[in-house]
């Protein structure tokens, strides 16, 4: 990638070509995405400053790569006003999107105004699970399929330049996403979406957890981790770590000295 895409040459691609998402919670990962062309990069901490953070290393590593960032609790839902505050802290550290699963639309209208750019979340939305009985695919019905349309539409109305859709189905998604001037980032949600979005943590095998169905895995880097490490332990207690090669020397008058000292 020679150059981070701006907002406007992102919407330029709504319908041209899939844009590509994944996560980035460390400077290396995200070096990698940026070398790799990956176009946007999203990270998030538990606090403004672990979130600011973020976005400062993320952004250091990856000076061509547009991050997307979420505003953290409780800036995201207290009021308006903080919320673009917060919003433009992070936008200072080097985020180029707002990144927000379950923020309401008048939220949103407020940054807008304020010409932040932002993305909301549709569909299934993990903190809220409960609510659905626990996790699975929204939108299957024609009434959740109807309110995935109204709740898109609402969140363009506030001017949202982009949504990431979860667990929808990709017949629905595919209709949605005709009827939105907005970027649809798919999560699980099919191919005809704008976008496809899938954590790092399941593309490079370091998930420790569940694996979405909808989630490829690229690589193995766990098991390359426990691989290392023990070979790592294991030459340690064979005495072949470490080495001369691994010490620094001393030159023999210094160390003479130094011994002549301790006598």
């Amino acid at each position: 990638m020679s150059r981070k895409l701006t907002v406007a040459e992102l919407l330029a691609l709504k319908g041209k070509r899939q844009i590509v998402l994944t996560t980035a919670f460390n400077g290396w990962t995200a070096q990698a995405a940026e070398e790799a062309g990956v176009d946007m990069v999203v990270t998030w901490g538990r606090s403004l400053e672990a979130s600011k953070a973020l976005v400062a290393e993320v952004r250091k590593a990856a000076p061509n790569v547009v991050i997307g960032t979420g505003l953290p609790m409780p800036e995201a839902y207290s009021s308006q006003e903080l919320a673009i505050r917060t919003a433009m802290e992070l936008r200072g550290e080097g985020a180029d999107i707002i990144y927000c699963s379950g923020l309401v639309p008048d939220k949103f209208a407020g940054m807008a105004r304020q010409h932040i750019p932002c993305c909301g979340h549709v569909g299934y939305l993990p903190v809220n699970d409960t609510w659905l009985g626990g996790p699975r695919a929204v939108g299957k019905t024609a009434l959740e399929a109807r309110k995935m349309l109204a709740d898109t539409l609402a969140l363009e109305a506030a001017g949202c330049i982009a949504v990431e859709m979860e667990l929808v189905p990709a017949e629905v998604a595919a209709e949605i996403t005709k009827r939105t001037r907005m970027l649809v980032f798919s999560m699980g949600s099919g191919p005809h979406c704008d976008g496809q979005f899938i954590f790092d943590c399941d593309i490079l095998g370091t998930n420790s957890g569940h694996v979405p169905r909808h989630a490829p895995v690229y690589a193995n880097l766990m098991k390359e981790a426990v691989n290392a490490f023990s070979r790592y332990r294991e030459d340690i207690a064979n005495g072949d770590y470490p080495t001369p090669a691994h010490s620094v020397k001393m030159k023999p008058d210094e160390l003479d000295r130094f011994r002549a000292a301790l006598d």
